[in-house]
């Protein structure tokens, strides 16, 4: 799939684009499915130095820029309960072993 840059996105600074580059985030595609997920948007907003209103709006941006189809799969919830954090439960010690 093509990405979408976000240089190519109507009401982004050249400054915006330049914060999230040091982040990684190049797409309106990544924005989008930032967006979607718990605590996206003030991540964008502190990552910017906005108000979440002000990152609210850019999103939007982003969006309209994708196709209803990717916009959707983007936006949709992802199911993450099976995966851990590549930690592992530490071992109890205080109790003896059979």
């Amino acid at each position: 799939m093509p990405e979408t840059s976000l240089e190519s996105v109507p009401g982004w600074s050249e400054e915006e684009v330049a914060r999230l580059r040091k982040s990684w985030i190049t797409t309106a595609e990544q924005v989008v499915a930032l967006s979607a997920t718990e605590g996206g948007i003030r991540s964008l907003a502190e990552q910017l130095e906005i108000p979440e209103d002000a990152a609210w709006s850019l999103v939007e941006a982003a969006r309209s820029t994708l196709a209803p189809s990717i916009r959707a799969e983007l936006e949709e919830a992802v199911d993450t309960s099976e995966y851990g954090l590549g930690a592992h439960r530490p071992r109890r010690h205080d109790r003896p072993t059979p």
